[in-house]
């Protein structure tokens, strides 16, 4: 754009008195001293960057080392979002792992935070899910850790959801140590803590367990065992309520017809069974419940208390619950708080008309009078037994026979009817009606509408007793 040559000429006041090299020469030099002076200011710029730079190293405490070696170890951690786990198992099945952030703890270690973790995994031809705000995943280990809000779904049954949570894929087995409550149809469920463990398919709850379908209650201050394959409910010290009606026991194995209903089809109570029942409670070693026929039935030492006083017991019984009837068999005993006893080959209690049948073989006691009849069936609302089919009464002083009678209890005395037959020492008296005094042991007899009492006296005894008065 410039030329030089002009520019330097003219400054010189000379015009043409050089010769060419000297103008070469004067040109060359003149491009040397205008390159140096327009280079020299750059450079030293560029040194006084450099020096605070490489000199200045307290007042910058992040070097471009250090910058590049933390950009190097980010990169170098697993980091990703929406990111999907397959995991093989045992039984080849597989479980899956989502997150919507995965990031790895420390680079290489397998070991990442989770962020919205939602895990599934089969159970056979069932599905469980759980889902919660954060966790941790060891690959490693193939260990699961969950936290805050952790909801866990079995096959659709119902949502149960714990603040912590556990599974290992590995070994298909999880747990969890704080309180556990589930909510479904219908139905409720709360515990301290809980295991599970996938391949019996088996959930244990422990402590304080509560669980609750429509009007039937289970509690138990131990344990309870699940086991979904085959709908069953064991329980340790476990009460089953429904209404006012309740069983308790030992172990109480519960089987359901379904576990997402909790409706349950049969129950055995193993181990001092005891069952509540409209103000009456029984007791047996052992008891199983058939929820179809609604019929409990029970096993040995079964002893019933009724709110009246009395006792019952026997060697097995019968409850339907429908038509409210409690059924005894063999070896029937019975005590009342008057002081009676009464004995029978079975007995049937009949909670709806507040009657006790008793069976084949009866006897009733009252201090030293015994009466003994085929059948026997006492009222609770007048306090007294009905006796058929040929009664027989012992007392210190005779006996007595009849078709029928009554036992009252309160007055402690029986009357009979019907083809009455004394007897005393050998002597033989009939009439229509006969009293026999439990107190006094003494027995009279009665005739009707003036009919007349006959029948056959022995001269001895007779005798025996004029001399006496």
């Amino acid at each position: 754009m410039f030329e030089t040559q002009k520019i330097d000429t003219f400054f010189s006041g000379e015009n043409n008195l050089l010769d060419e090299e000297e103008k070469i020469f004067i040109s060359r030099r003149t491009k040397v001293v205008r390159f140096f002076k327009l280079f020299l200011p750059c450079l030293t710029a560029l040194l006084l960057g450099l020096g605070v730079v490489l000199f200045d190293f307290e007042s910058n405490s992040d070097s471009t080392f250090s910058l590049a070696e933390e950009e190097k170890i980010y990169f170098e951690k697993f980091r990703m979002k929406n990111t999907t786990f397959e995991i093989t198992e045992k039984d080849n099945q597989y479980s899956v792992l989502k997150a919507e952030v995965v990031e790895e703890i420390n680079p290489n270690s397998k070991i990442y935070d989770l962020t919205m973790p939602q895990a599934q995994t089969l159970d056979k031809d069932k599905t469980m899910s759980v889902t919660a705000d954060t966790g941790v995943y060891d690959q490693n280990k193939q260990n699961l850790n969950l936290k805050k809000n952790v909801v866990g779904n079995y096959n659709g049954t119902m949502d149960i959801t714990t603040n912590s949570a556990s599974y290992n894929f590995r070994d298909e087995k999880g747990f969890g140590n704080e309180q556990i409550i589930g909510k479904g149809e219908n139905s409720y469920l709360k515990a301290d803590k809980f295991t599970f463990d996938k391949k019996n398919s088996v959930v244990t709850l422990i402590g304080h367990v509560y669980l609750q379908k429509d009007d039937m209650e289970l509690r138990s201050p131990d344990k309870a065992k699940m086991f979904f394959n085959e709908s069953k409910f064991v329980s340790s010290n476990a009460l089953v309520q429904k209404g006012k009606d309740s069983i308790k026991s030992d172990e109480l194995v519960v089987f359901f017809k379904d576990t997402k209903n909790f409706e349950i089809s049969k129950a055995h109570a193993n181990g001092h069974a005891e069952i509540y029942n409209n103000g009456k409670k029984a007791f047996a070693d052992r008891a199983v419940y058939d929820a179809e026929k609604n019929v409990m039935k029970l096993f040995s030492n079964v002893k019933i208390i009724d709110d009246s006083g009395y006792t019952a017991s026997g060697d097995e019984g019968i409850f339907d619950n429908d038509k409210k009837i409690f059924t005894l068999k063999s070896n029937v005993f019975i005590k009342d708080k008057s002081g009676y006893t009464a004995t029978a080959k079975k007995g049937i209690y009949d909670l709806n008309k507040k009657t006790f049948s008793l069976l084949n073989d009866v006897q009733i006691n009252k201090d030293s009078s015994v009466i003994k009849a085929p059948k026997a069936i006492y009222f609770q609302a007048k306090d007294e037994f009905r006796l058929y089919d040929k009664v027989h009464i012992t007392q210190e002083d005779g006996t007595a026979e009849a078709k029928s009678g009554v036992y009252y209890i309160k007055k402690n005395m029986a009357e009979l009817e019907n083809n009455v037959v004394l007897t005393k020492k050998g002597n033989q008296v009939r009439g229509d009606k006969a009293i026999s005094d439990f107190t006094t042991s003494k027995s009279r007899l009665i005739a009707k509408n003036g009919r007349r009492i006959f029948g056959k006296l022995y001269e001895s005894s007779f005798k025996k007793d004029s001399k006496d008065k």
